[in-house]
């Protein structure tokens, strides 16, 4: 009895790693897809705060890369009690033999993570944009709009981020509260001076005038004077650009596009003509 007992618990443990570990091979159909996820699915530790983090190419607001492979082997009838040798530490596990089960359960994590990040990147740059609202619209809006997304798809607003210095910069708390302090904020701002900016133009221009007025902010008038004056752009009928193509005339001198609009007396274009100069163009350009 004795000797089978410890006969039996020798059996055993050495049987038991083999049992707990099902060996992955090249000519497994899914290998490509479970060796990747025995190798990583993207966590790091940050240097000097070990703080757990995931690289920006395996997950976004969109999704992690480690799920769309867990999606792909579960749709192709691998369950999710397959064991992997995995390489990689998370937060949830240390390296060693886990169910794919297991392993989904970090990717979930690495998608919240990843999202979180998401809203990082164009919040932070909110944040360094400061009061230039012009650079910074951009950024408002779409820190503002992966925001919108990320609590759509699950994220909580109290979610916070890891506290950190940015440029001299505090950057911490939750996203809610981020969203607000830089993003909406920010953006609320750049409404505000756009609308000072395009008040001008929409007094005195209308239809196809106020259009391209809203897109340059300036043309030059016959005889090649500039101007951002809506007064007198309304009462030319004829406006240029000198547009500046990414190209160059063979003596390698940059190509100056004149573009020439001719209006109507209602303000609606009639004629689109253009001319490419050789460096800057001459003044009988602007005729």
């Amino acid at each position: 009895m004795k000797t089978t007992f410890v006969l039996g618990s020798i059996l055993f443990l050495i049987q038991a790693p083999t049992a707990g570990a099902q060996r992955l091979t090249t000519d497994d159909p899914n290998f490509s897809s479970l060796s990747q996820l025995s190798n990583s699915i993207g966590w790091y530790q940050v240097s000097g705060t070990k703080a757990w983090s995931v690289g920006d190419g395996d997950a976004n607001r969109d999704g992690a890369q480690c799920m769309a492979l867990l999606n792909k082997v579960r749709a192709a009838g691998v369950p999710d009690t397959r064991t992997l040798d995995v390489q990689w530490e998370s937060p949830e596990f240390k390296p060693g033999t886990h169910t794919l089960a297991e392993i989904r359960r970090s990717c979930e994590h690495v998608e919240r993570i990843g999202k979180i990040k998401e809203f990082e990147r164009w919040g932070i740059l909110a944040m360094q944009a400061g009061t230039n609202y012009r650079s910074g619209a951009d950024y408002y809006r779409l820190c503002l709009k992966t925001y919108d997304d990320i609590v759509k798809a699950g994220i909580p607003p109290t979610e916070r981020v890891p506290d950190r210095m940015i440029g001299g910069a505090q950057w911490s708390g939750a996203i809610q509260e981020l969203r607000t302090k830089w993003c909406e904020s920010g953006a609320s701002m750049a409404s505000s001076q756009t609308s000072a900016k395009e008040a001008p133009f929409r007094k005195d221009l209308k239809g196809d005038k106020l259009k391209i007025a809203l897109t340059y902010g300036s043309v030059f008038l016959p005889g090649g004077a500039g101007t951002s004056n809506a007064r007198k752009m309304a009462d030319a009928s004829v406006w240029f650009l000198d547009l500046s193509p990414p190209q160059h005339c063979v003596d390698g001198r940059q190509v100056h596009t004149i573009r020439r609009y001719q209006f109507d007396g209602d303000q609606h274009l009639v004629k689109t003509t253009h001319h490419d100069y050789c460096g800057s163009a001459p003044g009988s350009a602007f005729q």
